[in-house]
């Protein structure tokens, strides 16, 4: 990025004199912004090659323009560069970018109410930027370096080679300020150069993010802690229930990692200090990337995070070099606010805006803060450039749908124009929106919910207490009024406080009251989801009403990634907050969990609070690194349990081993295990960390990778990990390889996988069934899966078990024989004959009294007469024997039967 510090940085950073209108010299105009001229960014080939990216480009800022005539009514602007195009404007505060390096007269012709026109003029030496710093020939990029090495960042690749360095150029270095060409580095972080021309206007950016190989990470910031009132702190800490031990029952997870947080809440703790604020309402704070508080401010005093007054390191033309202050006001509601700018090809975050609202003219400015200053404690760098005229106390800020950037939204007093500033990598973009009410008195606060799709705003006009609220579209930013509930409660008291549930469906609101003129102070309930504003203002709740405190600011608690926070109230003098516990909730105080400041109750502060919560913003979060980890997937016993690790320190080579717990090893970054035995099995991961070599870079080949491995590369370092994980019983099944059913016959066979070792077990068959057992009556395979199941945290986790068996026609073999026959010729049982099915290698043989065999068959269908050589047989019994095997079984033994039977004439 050209110019990303600003131009009253670089003219103090370079010590050349230019001139410099102050921010408070009304009846100029100032000039900020890029004073360098704009790069086309390179033209993509065509066609383009195939796998082909856009390269890294630096970023291009517009000078900005601003009048600082508060009287001024209308604008003619020329820029002085007619062959731009787009030489002119007629804005308070137009944006012109140059391309040519040269020095331009600018010209405003503005309209003053009272109707006079005036000219004025100035100059403006727009210069060309220095060529592009890289990194290993890239503006952004990163690079994976051994713990206990020594990396030279070096912007021109001077010391290998590469082309020389600018002439006369200066350096600034993140985060440590350093000003040489190159640094040396050990630590861990992000790294960025800023690059000036040989005047200090222009500048151009490289950065780096340097990966030591699991270099342990410095501690971060811990809980966010809130200052404001009279030096009064209230300290947030994680809530340490929402801090779970492993889930042993999850079928995956994270190994070698931190316990998981399930919905993480940040809730009070005993403040262990207190600050310097002496701030009636407004302050302002801003956390790192890092979750670290980086400074915070009240508007006119601005402090670090040591609590020590931050230095001012302003151009030797300020015009008043001594004044250490911001220039802005305490005493408003929001009169101040902190937001990390978002630099292109610059680390997140050295440059900060801070926004104040002048105590003497009302003007909308910003600051910037330099973290590269006072050896990374940062310096205000520049100061008072001008935002808005004439802006309300209310000021609010939400981050873009991308967090590359944010929209910042204030409120003109006495009219209906929203300002809403877009400030991203490009500079700040305004638009201006005409809604809701207007000429209303300047009180209370404004608040963005949760989710960023609602803005509400506090507002007394002409004697009557309203709270507007907007919708707010998170692509663009603008907004679109929703509802404007008139309280119907007359002011004073005045509407103070407003804030959002998580849900963004209830809003809270305070009514600010004093007790020296008998004046109440009011917390009310509004239920949004009732959408008619008086409907909403008819049903309102109180939650709570004081004759002797003074009720203030309304501020949801952090959540960080969790969800549902405490609604937290100031209270003017008092040394606790009071607060809501489930805002949530739609009812009277008991219902929403209200804990008042009495009898000792509330929440602990040091210091007094007074009327204000501070503006408090979060730097999109910045991933710590990488460090050790590995999931598993699949955690039953008798099924695979895969273990996967994305490698460590990448993009170094990294060979992973694993020992399993159960006397068994594996190789890869990949690897799959059957656990025979459930229980708990402790899991020991052993990595080797290879860098590259001159000679592994040039022999770089997939075939002679396949042959040598990491060979020719260094051994970086090697660590080892362990954890353990819980494998789970299966139920144990046993079902026959197969069943027969005589489907001829109609018959049903059942089917019982008699599952053992069960726990909450279900049953589902191929044929949909679920009960443990049942009947096949057709032939198939039938398959059943019998799971154990457990209850985690995420939910049901099943462990099955499949069998399956194959069911065949089969007939069981029959056979019946009559006790007695009469062969007497009268057509009634005369013969004696076997009755049988689904046999064959049928035998029967009949016995006379001596053993002779009088009949013999080998057809089941021939019958016995009573005849032996042609004659009846005496009646009386005779015995008989029959054999035969089952038609469907034949693999079965011969069946042999004995009986007698009687032959009666």
């Amino acid at each position: 990025m050209w110019g990303g510090i600003g131009t009253n940085l670089r003219i103090f950073f370079i010590a050349a004199t230019l001139s410099c209108i102050s921010q408070f010299s009304f009846g100029q105009f100032f000039i900020g912004g890029k004073k360098c001229i704009s790069i086309t960014p390179p033209t993509p080939p065509d066609p383009l090659p195939q796998g082909w990216q856009p390269p890294s480009v630096d970023c291009n800022e517009p000078t900005v323009f601003f009048d600082t005539e508060k009287d001024a009514t209308a604008w003619q602007w020329d820029f002085g560069d007619p062959t731009s195009g787009n030489n002119t404007a007629t804005t308070r505060n137009p944006r012109h970018t140059y391309t040519v390096p040269r020095e331009y007269t600018v010209t405003l012709t503005r309209t003053l109410a009272s109707g006079v026109v005036e000219t004025v003029t100035k100059q403006v030496t727009i210069s060309q930027p220095p060529p592009q710093p890289k990194f290993f020939k890239k503006i952004s990029g990163d690079t994976t370096v051994c713990d206990g090495k020594t990396l030279k960042l070096d912007p021109y690749n001077v010391l290998q080679g590469g082309a020389s360095a600018p002439s006369n150029a200066t350096y600034l270095w993140f985060p440590g300020g350093e000003t040489t060409p190159t640094i040396d580095v050990t630590k861990t972080g992000c790294y960025s150069v800023e690059v000036f021309d040989a005047l200090g206007q222009c500048s151009r950016t490289a950065k780096i993010n340097v990966k030591f190989c699991l270099q342990e990470a410095s501690s971060s910031g811990g809980g966010e802690k809130w200052y404001f009132g009279k030096g009064a702190t209230l300290s947030f800490g994680l809530d340490s229930t929402t801090i779970l031990p492993r889930d042993t029952l999850a079928n995956g997870g994270g190994l070698f990692e931190d316990p998981e947080q399930e919905d993480p809440r940040y809730i009070p703790v005993e403040a262990t200090e207190s600050n310097p604020v002496d701030s009636p309402a407004g302050v302002a704070m801003v956390y790192s990337p890092k979750g670290e508080l980086v400074f915070y401010t009240d508007g006119v005093k601005i402090y670090g995070k040591d609590d020590q007054l931050l230095p001012f390191m302003l151009p030797l033309d300020d015009p008043d070099p001594t004044n250490q202050t911001l220039g802005g006001t305490n005493t408003s509601a929001q009169s101040s606010l902190i937001i990390p700018k978002s630099s292109c090809n610059e680390c997140p975050h050295h440059l900060y805006y801070v926004y104040t609202q002048n105590k003497d003219t009302g003007l909308l400015s910003y600051s910037i803060v330099d973290l590269r200053r006072d050896n990374g404690k940062g310096a205000v760098v520049e100061r008072g450039i001008p935002v808005s005229i004439n802006s309300t106390q209310q000021i609010v800020a939400r981050k873009t749908k991308d967090e590359k950037g944010f929209f910042i939204y204030s409120h003109d007093a006495e009219t209906n124009e929203f300002k809403v500033l877009k400030v991203d990598s490009t500079g700040t973009t305004e638009t201006i929106q005409a809604l809701g009410l207007d000429e209303f008195s300047e009180t209370g606060y404004m608040r963005i919910s949760p989710e960023g799709d609602k803005l509400a705003m506090a507002i007394v006009k002409d004697g009557k207490n309203y709270i507007e609220v907007y919708d707010l579209n998170i692509e663009n930013g603008e907004l679109t009024l929703s509802l404007s509930i008139d309280l119907k409660v007359a002011s004073p008291p005045s509407v103070y406080g407003v804030e959002f549930s998580q849900d963004g469906e209830k809003l809270y609101t305070t009514l600010k009251g004093n007790p020296a003129n008998g004046e109440k102070s009011f917390l009310y309930q509004l239920n949004l989801n009732l959408g008619d504003p008086n409907a909403i203002a008819d049903q309102k709740i109180l939650i709570d009403e004081s004759t002797t405190q003074v009720f203030g600011a309304l501020q949801m608690g952090p959540t960080n990634a969790g969800s549902g926070g405490a609604i937290y109230m100031a209270i003017d003098g008092s040394d606790r907050v009071a607060y809501i516990s489930v805002p949530e909730v739609v009812g009277n105080a008991s219902a929403v969990g209200y804990v008042p400041v009495r009898f000792g109750f509330g929440a602990d502060v040091t210091g007094t609070s007074q009327l204000g919560f501070p503006n408090v913003i979060h730097a999109k979060k910045e991933d710590e690194g990488e460090g050790i980890s590995a999931t598993f997937d699949g955690t039953c016993e008798g099924s695979p349990t895969v273990f996967k690790t994305q490698g460590i320190c990448s993009p170094m080579k990294s060979e992973a081993t694993w020992d399993f717990g159960d006397g068994t090893t594996g190789a890869g970054n990949e690897v799959s295990h059957t656990y025979a035995k459930a229980g708990k099995y402790y899991i020991k991961m052993t990595v080797k960390v290879y860098s590259e070599t001159l000679l592994s870079k040039n022999l770089n080949s997939p075939v002679i990778n396949g042959i040598l491995g990491n060979a020719l590369k260094d051994h970086c370092n090697t660590f080892v990990v362990e954890d353990s994980v819980y494998i789970k019983p299966t139920p144990v099944v046993n079902l026959p390889d197969s069943a027969f059913v005589c489907v001829i016959e109609g018959a049903k066979t059942l089917l019982d996988p008699k599952a053992q070792r069960t726990f909450d077990p279900t049953y589902r068959w191929i044929t949909s069934e679920t009960t443990p057992t049942i009947f096949a009556d057709a032939l198939g395979t039938y398959t059943v899966t019998v799971s154990n199941n457990y209850e985690s945290r995420s939910g049901i986790v099943s462990c099955p078990v499949e069998d399956k068996t194959l069911v065949k026609e089969g007939c069981e073999p029959r056979l019946f024989a009559p006790e007695a026959f009469s062969p007497n010729g009268d057509s009634i049982n005369d013969n004696f004959q076997i009755h049988s099915a689904h046999i064959e290698d049928f035998d029967l043989k009949i016995y006379n009294r001596w053993g002779e065999i009088i009949f013999e068959s080998f057809d089941v269908d021939m019958r016995w007469d009573g005849k032996y050589k042609g004659k009846i047989m005496a009646p009386m019994m005779y015995a008989f024997v029959v054999s035969y095997k089952s038609k469907y079984f034949p693999y079965r033994p011969k069946i042999t039967k004995t009986g007698g039977v009687m032959l009666i004439n």
